[in-house]
C-alpha cells in the first residue's frame, strides 16, 4: 500500500477510534517488558561467585583497572547502542555505566547483517593524559578507530578517531610507563606482501601509536604468525592483547576460531618489537579436548583479557558458551566468564589443560574483602528489571541496527540525529509516556529484512526463561494486508519467532504465531480473539528447545496458542554468526 493511502486510511480509522475512546491504530502500546531467566546453579554470594559473571550475549570481554575501579566492555555487532561499559570494585558485582556508541556518528552502519558491526572492543587507560580509550573495529563501517572519555560514569564518549593504518580486526592498545604506546591487531599475509600458506593463515601486527596526535607512526611490524604450532595450521590468530609485566612482554591471542576449537595462547619477548616465542605452556585456556556433556559444560572458551588487582593478584575475563544439546547448541550467545590466573614458570595460566571451567568459584581472600566492602548492587542478567519505565528505556536495551525513520516500503530512509543518552524517552519511532508505557510507532520494515524494524528488545540470558508484556493495539487492514504488533524472539532475520496481534484474511482480530527457519515460515498458528481489549502476551522457554506462547485478557488465566516452537531456531548452531538471541516487542505496517 502506498504511504499516503495508508496514512489516509489510518487517519479515518483514528478519527473513528477516538470517537469510541480507543487507540491510535498506527501505534502499539506496551507495559514494561518483564523478563526472568532461571540460573542453572546456586552459590553462596558471601564466599563464592557464579560463572558467567555476565550471562547472555556479552562476548569478547576486555577489562582494565584504575585505582580501585575496574572497567569492562563487550562486543555488540549489529545491535545498537553499541559496546556496553561496565564498572566494578570487586570483579563480581558489575553495574552498567551506559554504552560507548550512542550516536549515529559513532556507529555508521545500516541495512547489513546483524553479525557485522562492532567487533571486539578493548578498554584501556592512559595515565599520561588521564583518558580512557576504547579501540574497536566496525566491520561494514569505520573499520578501526578509537573513542575516549575522561569519565566512563558520564556515559559520554568522544567522536571516533579513525586509524586507517591499523589492519584487520580486534585492535588493542598498550600504554607504557615511559609515555610510548603500541597498537596490535590482526593482519593478513598479503598485508606484508606474502601469500597465505593455508586458508586461515594470518599475522599479528604491531604499530607505534602517538596518543598526542591520535595517529599511528612508523612501519608495521609482524610479531606473530600462524599460532603456537604452525605445523598444525591453527586457525584465526586474533583478539591480541599486549602486556608489559616485569621485564617481559606477553602477547596473548585467541586461536582456533571462536567455535569448538577456541583457545587462548601466549607468546613472550624481551622487547616490545620481538622476537616473540610461544610460552612453554600453551594453550593457557581451552575446553576443546574435554568430553561433550561434562558437568559443568562450558565450551568454546577464549578471547581473554588479563587484569591485576591492587593486591597483586591476576584475573582473566574470557568468553564461553553453555550448550544445551551437542557441543554447539546455545541460544544466549557468548557470555563473559571470570577465573583467577596462576603464574607457572614465569607465565600466566588461566586454566590448566584438562580442567573444566567451573560455574561456581570460591573467592580468594582479597576478593572476599573487596566483595564485603562493595556498594554496587550489580546487574542481574537473570532478573534485570523492566526494560523501560517512566524514566525511559534502560541501558541494556538492544535495537536491531541503528534506529532510523522509514517513510515507505523500499522507499527512502529518513536519517535524523539520534542520541540515545539524551533521548531515552523518545526515539525516531518510539516514546515512553509518564506512566512508563512504551508507544511503538509501526514501521514498514519487516523484522525478516536487513533493516531497522520497530523492535525494542533485550538479551535472552538463560536456557529457560519467561517474558511478558501487556499490549494495547488495534490492527487495521487494507488491500488484504494487515498491520501487526506483539512479541518477537530474534536470532537473525532468517531465524526468529513472532507472536503478534493482527487480522485474519476475513478481517477478524487474531493472534498469529510463526516460527521462521532459514528465512521461511516453518510453523504458523492463528488464534481468534473474542475481544479487542488489551491483552498480556507471554513466552516461556519451558525447556531449552520448547518455547510456549500464551495470552490473557485478565493477566491471570492464560490460553496457549499453537504448539511449542523449536528453540533450536534461535541457536547459533543453526543461525551461525557470533550474536545471541533477543526477546522484545515489535510492530509492522505496510
Amino acid at each position: 500500500m502506498k504511504l499516503k493511502n495508508f496514512l489516509h486510511l489510518a487517519g479515518l480509522l483514528l478519527a473513528a477510534a477516538c470517537s469510541r475512546g480507543t487507540v491510535d491504530p498506527t501505534v502499539a502500546v506496551f507495559t514494561p517488558l518483564d523478563y526472568e531467566g532461571q540460573p542453572s546453579v546456586s552459590y553462596d554470594p558471601a564466599t563464592q561467585y557464579r560463572n558467567p559473571i555476565l550471562p547472555g550475549f556479552y562476548p569478547d570481554p576486555s577489562i582494565c583497572r584504575v585505582g580501585e575501579d575496574y572497567y569492562m566492555v563487550n562486543s555488540t555487532f549489529g545491535y545498537y547502542p553499541g559496546i556496553p561499559v561496565w564498572h566494578s570494585t570487586d570483579l563480581v558485582h558489575w553495574e552498567q555505566l551506559g554504552n560507548a556508541l550512542t550516536r549515529n556518528s559513532q556507529m555508521p552502519i545500516r541495512n547489513t547483517s546483524i553479525v557485522m558491526g562492532v567487533f571486539a572492543p578493548q578498554i584501556s587507560y592512559n595515565p599520561h593524559n588521564k583518558l580512557f580509550y576504547i579501540i574497536n573495529t566496525i566491520v561494514g563501517g569505520y573499520m578501526n578507530y578509537f573513542v575516549t572519555t575522561d569519565d566512563p560514569a558520564s556515559g559520554r564518549w568522544s567522536e571516533p578517531t579513525l586509524l586507517p593504518d591499523v589492519t584487520g580486526i580486534d585492535p588493542s592498545i598498550l600504554f607504557e610507563e615511559d609515555g610510548s604506546a603500541w597498537i596490535v591487531s590482526t593482519a593478513t599475509p598479503e598485508d606484508f606482501g606474502e601469500k597465505r600458506l593455508y586458508q586461515a593463515d594470518n599475522y599479528i601486527a604491531l604499530l607505534a601509536f602517538d596518543w598526542r596526535s591520535g595517529k599511528t607512526t612508523g612501519e608495521r611490524i609482524a610479531i606473530a604468525r600462524h599460532g603456537v604450532d604452525p605445523s598444525a595450521e591453527p586457525a584465526s590468530l586474533e583478539g591480541p592483547h599486549l602486556y608489559h609485566i616485569g621485564d617481559k612482554y606477553f602477547l596473548m591471542c585467541a586461536e582456533g576460531g571462536t567455535e569448538q576449537g577456541h583457545s587462548e595462547v601466549l607468546f613472550e619477548a624481551s622487547a616490545v618489537t620481538g622476537p616473540y616465542q610461544p610460552c612453554a605452556i600453551n594453550p593457557i585456556l581451552t575446553q576443546r579436548d574435554l568430553p561433550v556433556g561434562r558437568t559443568p559444560f562450558v565450551n568454546c572458551t577464549g578471547h581473554a583479557d588479563l587484569v591485576q588487582t591492587a593486591g597483586g593478584n591476576w584475573w582473566a575475563v574470557f568468553l564461553g558458551v553453555e550448550p544445551y544439546e551437542g557441543d554447539y547448541y546455545f541460544n544466549v550467545g557468548r557470555q563473559t566468564f571470570l577465573l583467577p590466573v596462576t603464574w607457572i614458570g614465569g607465565q600466566p595460566v588461566i586454566l590448566p589443560k584438562g580442567e573444566p571451567v567451573p560455574t561456581v568459584v570460591d573467592m580468594d581472600e582479597e576478593m572476599r574483602a573487596l566483595s564485603a566492602a562493595n556498594r554496587i548492587a550489580g546487574f542481574d542478567g537473570f532478573r534485570p528489571g523492566p526494560l523501560w519505565d517512566a524514566d525511559g528505556i534502560r541501558d541494556f536495551v538492544q535495537f536491531i541496527r541503528r534506529p532510523m525513520k522509514s517513510s515507505a516500503v523500499n522507499g527512502p530512509v529518513e536519517e535524523e540525529p539520534f542520541d540515545f543518552m539524551s533521548s531515552r524517552k523518545e526515539g525516531p519511532w518510539w516514546s515512553v509516556d509518564a506512566d512508563g508505557r512504551l508507544r511503538l510507532r509501526l514501521k514498514p520494515v519487516d523484522i525478516r529484512t536487513a533493516g531497522n524494524p520497530a523492535f525494542v528488545g533485550e538479551r535472552i540470558t538463560a536456557k529457560t526463561f519467561r517474558a511478558e508484556t501487556r499490549m494495547t493495539f488495534m490492527p487495521i487492514q487494507a488491500d488484504s494486508v494487515a498491520t501487526c504488533a506483539g512479541l518477537a524472539l530474534y536470532q537473525s532475520d532468517t531465524q526468529l519467532m513472532t507472536f503478534v496481534k493482527t487480522l485474519s484474511g476475513s478481517g477478524r482480530p487474531v493472534l498469529r504465531l510463526e516460527q521462521v527457519r532459514g528465512g521461511a515460515v516453518e510453523q504458523s498458528f492463528e488464534e481468534p480473539l473474542a475481544s479487542d481489549k488489551p491483552l498480556t502476551l507471554r513466552v516461556e522457554a519451558v525447556t531449552p528447545t520448547e518455547y510456549v506462547f500464551s495470552y490473557s485478557f485478565d493477566g491471570k488465566k492464560f490460553t496457549p496458542v499453537g504448539g511449542p516452537l523449536d528453540g533450536r531456531v534461535l541457536s547459533t548452531q543453526e543461525a551461525g554468526g557470533f550474536q545471541g538471541a533477543m526477546v522484545g516487542v515489535y510492530g509492522w505496517r505496510p
